[in-house]
């Protein structure tokens, strides 16, 4: 009986190892490893569609981490190791179940597995949540959400990624940017690094309420600068994120001298005016607009991006575009290298046309031309 006992045990041992080896997906073992490198910098590129002829046209010589959002993808995981990158799952949780012990531990717990049962690196935290001055404890619950996750996972293993999404700036006009009063510099301490999403720069207008650039050269480092000095970040510590979409607004009024574009009144977070009166577009869908468009580009001095505008025909009506492209991303990415920054990233790497016509590929090598390749 002892022995028949003990060959069962042995039986299920082997059986259970059995099933953890064949579930692997990839065509070798190695490919199910994650990523040992946790110093090296960044390319980070948030990827929303799992289409394999989008992700496997991604040039993968500069590509280090791609976060699946709203999927999980086999495919996808083995790829990306074979190329020496990672792939992390992206999550959050609810601001109402942040002060929970209990529920931040379910999160996190259900997290993890995820991670772990489909051979990923890590997780991208992704809170953009308002927390207000007068809410330490739920300032101090989400600095305890990302210190309990990071602490969670590297137990598991050390080289699963942890970061954390965060405002352009942490301050603007001494008023914290979306009313996200985090704790900036602890969460830079208890994560791997902070991803600095430096667009949607326009989600609180506090001047003119007028169609401007989505992510403004001056802005984005103003909003560097506020990390570095305000919050004492390190600079290894930061990735600069920049954005592969724009903003189409409707004019209320256009001078045509100046190409002042006034747009609605849409209030976000306590402010009056808001990128909330556009609608956001892909960059391969901005391209055909701009080509035919009343003004063609235009290249703005003060931002130091483009934008155009076009006059409706029939009603009159003046609509305007602002966007980035390889001339301003360049120089982005420029100042991320300048500032030694952790690296870049994007959002979001499937707003090109990875399609097989001229115009598609054009575009889309001088936009991965343009983004930095750091040594492995």
């Amino acid at each position: 009986m002892i022995l028949r006992v003990l060959f069962l045990g042995l039986y299920c041992v082997f059986l259970n190892s059995s099933v953890v080896k064949s579930q692997c997906p990839c065509e070798t073992k190695q490919l199910c490893e994650p990523v040992k490198n946790t110093t090296r910098k960044e390319v980070f590129m948030f990827s929303l569609h799992d289409i394999k002829q989008t992700w496997s046209r991604f040039d993968w010589t500069k590509v280090t981490t791609v976060i699946m959002v709203g999927y999980v993808s086999p495919q996808l995981m083995c790829f990306a190791h074979k190329h020496d990158a990672r792939v992390v799952t992206i999550g959050s949780l609810p601001v109402n179940n942040l002060t929970n012990v209990d529920d931040r531990k379910r999160w996190i717990s259900s997290q993890l597995k995820l991670v772990r049962d489909n051979f990923l690196d890590g997780i991208n935290i992704d809170f953009e949540s308002a927390i207000p001055h007068n809410k330490p404890d739920l300032k101090q619950a989400f600095t305890d959400l990302v210190n309990e996750t990071n602490q969670a996972f590297k137990n598991v293993l050390p080289n699963y990624q942890v970061t954390v999404d965060v405002a352009w700036s942490p301050l603007d006009h001494d008023r914290c940017i979306d009313n996200r009063c985090y704790d900036y510099p602890v969460l830079s301490t208890v994560s791997d690094f902070l991803f600095v999403m430096s667009y949607d720069e326009q989600s609180q207008i506090l001047g003119d309420c007028v169609a401007a650039a989505n992510s403004g050269f001056y802005k984005t480092l103003t909003g560097l600068q506020g990390y570095l000095k305000y919050a004492r970040i390190p600079p290894n510590k930061l990735v600069l994120g920049v954005p592969w979409y724009g903003y189409k607004y409707q004019c209320l009024n256009f001078d045509t001298k100046t190409k002042k574009c006034e747009i609605a009144k849409v209030p976000f977070r306590g402010v009056n005016c808001s990128d909330a009166a556009g609608k956001q577009f892909d960059f391969r869908v901005i391209i055909p607009m701009m080509e035919a468009s009343t003004s063609k580009r235009i290249w703005d001095k003060n931002t130091l991006t483009p934008y155009f505008y076009q006059k409706n025909t029939t009603s009159g009506e003046y609509y305007e575009v602002w966007y980035d492209d390889p001339e301003s991303l360049s120089l982005k990415y420029q100042l991320a290298d300048k500032i030694g920054l952790r690296g870049v990233g994007v959002w979001n790497v499937d707003c090109l046309d990875y399609g097989d016509t001229p115009s598609a590929i054009k575009w889309r090598t001088k936009m991965w031309n343009m983004v930095p390749k750091y040594p492995r």
